[in-house]
């Protein structure tokens, strides 16, 4: 498969492994889930302090799900296409690597940091 898919039209490698994707159901169907899935804010009562703006062990079971579903041929162009600019590759970063995935709506404080590495034999 070339980089490009139309010859004379700029190229966005990025966009063509989107489009190849939406072209094949599972791929399609997976992407979506996880797409819907990481970009949930929970409802209006997550504006408690301790509660996540969404449900990160669902997002994370989703990536998974996607990368182990869906073959390398569709997937690696997703997470390898190469941007020629910012706006590109922080559109390419939140689609694969949501923030919902990773980042946690509080950090703890030292001192809870502390306490739970006191409670962990492993840790301690």
């Amino acid at each position: 498969m070339s980089p490009c898919s139309e010859a004379g039209k700029p190229c966005n490698p990025c966009l063509d492994a989107a489009k190849s994707c939406n072209l094949n159901e599972t791929c399609k169907r997976l992407r979506s889930a996880y797409n819907s899935i990481c970009s949930k804010a929970t409802p209006p009562q997550s504006t408690l302090a301790n509660q996540e703006p969404c449900s990160r062990k669902r997002c994370q079971k989703a990536l998974r799900q996607f990368f182990e579903r869906v073959s390398w041929e569709l997937s690696y162009p997703l997470l390898f296409c190469s941007c020629s600019d910012q706006a590109c590759a922080e559109r390419r970063r939140r689609t694969i690597v949501p923030s919902c995935s990773h980042q946690e709506r509080t950090r703890p404080s030292c001192l809870e940091l502390r306490a739970n590495c006191r409670s962990d034999a492993l840790c301690r």
